[in-house]
C-alpha cells in the first residue's frame, strides 16, 4: 500500500490530495495509510506527502497518543526536490484500538514560504479496523493454555544450600576445635599451660619476622596468665605496678627479676619503645625463668606443706596411740579395783 501511495503521489490525481495556494503557487497534500485493514492492536502505517515551493520549510506535527490510536515510534520525514518544487513525506508508525472505520487525523501542518506561515489542514484518511472477536462469542471454545517458559534459574540459587550446609558444619567444627583445645589447656597444669604457651611462641617466629614488640608483649602475657592462676592476688586486671604491690609480700616471686621486666615490658608495649631481636628474646627467657622460679618456690612450698601434714599426721596418730593407751590403763585399772572390792 505505501507504494501504491506513492505512486498515486507521481499521478496527477493524489489519494486524499488537495491543493493549497502558498503566495499565489500551488501546493499539494496527500495521505494514505498502510494497509488499509488491520485488526485491533496491529501496527500500520501512515504517509503523508506534501509538494511545496523548493524554498520552503515544512514543519511536521508528531502524532498525539489517543484512546483511539497511538504512535509507535517518532515520525521518518524524506524529501526529494524536482527544479523548483520539493517533495516532503512523512510516516507516521501508529496502532489503533478501535473497530470500525477510524478517522486518523494529525494536527495541521505549516508551511514557512518567505518568513509566511501557512498552516495547511490534511484530511484525514479512514482506516478499516476489523473486530478479532468470532462471530458468535458464546460457541467460541478458548484454546488451552501453553506452558510457561521454563525459567532459567542461576547456579547460586540452586546451589546455596549447599553452600550454607556447608557453612554451618564448618563453623560446627571450628567450634568443637576451640571447646577441645579450652578444655585441654584448663585441665593442664598452670606451669605446663605456660611452657606449652611459650613453645607455641617460639613456633610464631615473631621476633625472627621483624615483630619484636608483639614477642615480648605475649611473652609478658604468658607470664600474666600463669601469675593469676598461680596466684590469686595478681588478677590481670592490674597494673604493672598494682601488679607488684599486689606480690610484694609473696616469697615465692622474684620480685628484683620482675620489676625491670614489667618496666620494660610496658614501655615496648605502651610507649613503642623499639627493641632489637637479641634483646627481645633476652626479654621473653626472663619471664620464661620467672615461672620457673615462681613455680620452683611453690613446688617448694607445697612439698613442706606436705612434709608438714605428715609430722602432723605423725604426732596426731602418736598422740592417739598414746592416748589410747592411757585410756587402755585406766580401764585396765579400774577393772582390777572393781573385782577386789567384790571379793
Amino acid at each position: 500500500m505505501k507504494c501504491v501511495a506513492l505512486l498515486c503521489l507521481l499521478t496527477p490525481t493524489w489519494l486524499h490530495a488537495q491543493a493549497v495556494p502558498v503566495n499565489a503557487k500551488p501546493m499539494r497534500i496527500g495521505a494514505a495509510v498502510s494497509p488499509d485493514t488491520v485488526q485491533v492492536g496491529d501496527p500500520f502505517i501512515m504517509t503523508v506527502t506534501v509538494e511545496v515551493p523548493a524554498g520552503a520549510r515544512v514543519t511536521w506535527p508528531g502524532a498525539t497518543d489517543s484512546t483511539v490510536v497511538s504512535r509507535r515510534s517518532d515520525v521518518r520525514v524524506s524529501s526529494s526536490e524536482n527544479g523548483a518544487l520539493r517533495r516532503e513525506t512523512a510516516e507516521y508508525d501508529l496502532t489503533v484500538w478501535q473497530v470500525g472505520a477510524v478517522k486518523i487525523a494529525i494536527p495541521d501542518i505549516k508551511v514557512t514560504v518567505n518568513n509566511q506561515e501557512t498552516v495547511v489542514p490534511l484530511e484525514a484518511p479512514t482506516l478499516f479496523v476489523k473486530t478479532v472477536l468470532p462471530p458468535d462469542t458464546t460457541l467460541h471454545v478458548p484454546k488451552p493454555a501453553k506452558d510457561l517458559l521454563p525459567r532459567i534459574v542461576p547456579w547460586w540459587e540452586v546451589w546455596w544450600p549447599a553452600f550454607l550446609l556447608l557453612a554451618l558444619l564448618l563453623l560446627t567444627w571450628l567450634l568443637i576445635r576451640s571447646r577441645k583445645k579450652k578444655r585441654v589447656s584448663s585441665s593442664l597444669d598452670p606451669f605446663a599451660r605456660a611452657e606449652h604457651d611459650f613453645q607455641r611462641l617460639d613456633r610464631l617466629a615473631l621476633n625472627e619476622a621483624g615483630e619484636q614488640g608483639r614477642f615480648v608483649a605475649l611473652a609478658l602475657e604468658v607470664l600474666r596468665t600463669y601469675m593469676s592462676i598461680r596466684l590469686p592476688s595478681a588478677t590481670l586486671a592490674l597494673t604493672s605496678d598494682e601488679l607488684l604491690a599486689a606480690v610484694a609480700n609473696d616469697s615465692r616471686v622474684p620480685t628484683q627479676q620482675l620489676i625491670p621486666l614489667l618496666g620494660e615490658g610496658d614501655s615496648i608495649k605502651f610507649g613503642r619503645e623499639p627493641v632489637s631481636g637479641p634483646h627481645a628474646r633476652e626479654l621473653a627467657l626472663e619471664a620464661r625463668a620467672v615461672v620457673s622460679a615462681i613455680e620452683q618456690a611453690e613446688q617448694a612450698r607445697r612439698t613442706a606443706e606436705k612434709a608438714q601434714e605428715r609430722l602432723q599426721k605423725r604426732a596426731d596418730r602418736k598422740k592417739d596411740a598414746e592416748a589410747r593407751t592411757i585410756a587402755e590403763e585406766t580401764a585396765r585399772v579400774q577393772s582390777r579395783r572393781g573385782k577386789s572390792e567384790a571379793a
